[in-house]
């Protein structure tokens, strides 16, 4: 098979002048519609017109006549190319090899028809199923127009066999072509660049790191090129290890970007601490725990014990259930609001409710602005053991309505002080936003002080006042589940 050399014009000249449903091996170049008398563009609209409608025995011919009829026209390349394409479309891939797309190549060699006709040329051949004619066609393009769009559809059409084949020779060659060698242009710049990170993936996975950055920095430089690099190798480390038979691999892998984020410490100082945070997540990610304390010393040491890193290393200390450590560590909090709340959380963790309360107390000490919030703190404490009476004291302090008045209603609930709580959610009614949960709460509590006829009456409220809530939903469901009442009685409100 014999194809001429001297055809660089690129594919993307091949403009649409009539029908965008053309794909650019379709399309006419603009300079030769320009060229062409009237008649010969009537015509060729014609045979268009029946191609994009997929006539395409009725456009054969039409691009047949046109042949016939104007033999020297700067059309004719074209026509043939498209009598080619009516051909394969008709499912007649040989006549359109032999006498289609070859005769583009013989009669018009230095035309940008050309090109074309010797691409689809290897791409009829794949239709065939003739792999190896149509992988040699392909290889003879990339060798021949080495910088022509073609050549880089050629390399996506000769991967796609490496792949199928599992030619992992062929691929990567395929692979290091699109990514170094091949010039990037608008319309080849995505495929390059997809074939760049492919092959770091590659690298990676066969842990030749410096291999994968080097493909990574086809795409990217400066801070886009680590941050890619991290989250890829990072990713295909975690990937490695899911499988025990791979665990070395992954070791191995993430001891190179280890290596590589120390170098990049060096190179990025003002990154430093963002970089070792990195390492942090890595070693984690290994179930490294001591090197995690090491890197953890190494941020206090170089910028300095802020709360950031002291809040790390105490959490480091919980998970090593090293709790009076961590406590220490969080008395040396710069922020003593922030240690003392962190150490008070950890005291309910422990079920230590009497030492929480104290640092709730010591808070609003030194954190009068925010005493509602240690306030309600204490509230809780109080409700965690049970003691009621003192929750409800401490929350009538607390100014925030017409949740206190929710958490005191619970409490009186809990003494069997029903009259209290209604009360309580009689006043929050007057909230918009609060009253469909207080009716509602407002007949659970007649409930549970076995007035029945109130409960009901207060459920069928809650539906009848506040029918688009989902408290009027629950209210329905109740009455019908234990009362067995199907029909709210009266009507919404709004009505």
């Amino acid at each position: 098979m014999k194809f001429p050399r001297a055809i660089l014009a690129s594919i993307t000249a091949l403009l649409p002048l009539m029908s965008p449903a053309l794909s650019p091996l379709e399309q006419i170049p603009v300079e030769t519609f320009g060229k062409m008398k009237e008649t010969e563009r009537y015509q060729m609209r014609i045979a268009e017109k029946h191609y994009t409608d997929k006539n395409f025995k009725t456009a054969l011919a039409e691009y047949e006549k046109f042949l016939t009829l104007y033999e020297k026209s700067p059309g004719a390349p074209y026509a043939q190319l498209m009598w080619s394409h009516s051909m394969m479309h008709l499912k007649k891939p040989k006549t359109a090899l032999r006498e289609g797309f070859q005769s583009v190549i013989d009669y018009w060699p230095e035309s940008q028809e050309a090109t074309i006709a010797a691409y689809c040329m290897a791409d009829a051949y794949r239709t065939m199923g003739e792999v190896k004619s149509a992988q040699e066609a392909f290889r003879f393009l990339i060798r021949e127009y080495p910088d022509h769009e073609i050549a880089v559809r050629s390399r996506t059409d000769l991967l796609h066999y490496a792949r199928l084949h599992q030619d992992k020779e062929e691929e990567m060659s395929l692979l290091q072509d699109l990514a170094f060698k091949v010039k990037r242009t608008e319309t080849s710049k995505e495929t390059c660049a997809s074939a760049a990170r492919e092959l770091a993936e590659i690298h990676f996975f066969a842990q030749r790191f410096d291999e994968g950055k080097k493909a990574l920095a086809t795409n990217y430089s400066g801070k886009e090129l680590f941050d890619n690099v991290f989250n890829l190798s990072a990713k295909t480390v975690g990937h490695l290890l899911k499988d025990e038979k791979t665990k070395a691999a992954a070791i191995n892998l993430a001891d190179q970007l280890l290596a590589s984020l120390q170098q990049d410490i060096k190179e990025r100082p003002d990154e430093g601490k963002e970089i070792l945070y990195k390492a942090v997540g890595l070693n984690a990610t290994l179930g490294r725990p001591a090197e995690i304390w090491k890197i953890y010393e190494e941020i206090a040491e170089r910028y300095g014990r802020d709360d950031g890193i002291l809040g790390k290393m105490a959490e480091w200390y919980k998970q090593r259930d090293k709790r009076e450590d961590a406590r220490r560590i969080y008395a040396e909090f710069k922020d003593q609001v922030a240690g003392l709340k962190n150490i008070a959380a950890m005291h309910l963790e422990e079920g230590k409710v009497k030492e929480a309360i104290e640092i709730y107390r010591k808070l609003i000490e030194i954190d009068g602005d925010h005493a509602d919030e240690h306030l309600w703190a204490i509230a809780g404490c109080y409700e965690k053991l049970s003691d009621w009476k003192s929750a409800i004291g401490v929350y009538r302090q607390v100014n925030r309505f017409p949740e206190s008045n929710f958490r005191m209603a619970s409490c009186h609930r809990r003494l069997g002080e029903h009259k209290e709580a209604i009360l309580l959610y009689g006043q929050c009614m007057v909230a918009d936003s609060a009253a469909p949960e207080a009716t509602l709460q407002t007949a659970f509590t007649y409930e549970e002080a076995k007035e029945k006829e109130n409960a009901i009456r207060t459920f069928q409220l809650t539906c009848r006042r506040h029918p688009k809530s989902g408290q009027a939903g629950k209210a329905h469901a109740h009455l019908q589940n234990k009362y067995n009442i199907n029909v709210t009685l009266g009507g919404s409100e709004e009505d």
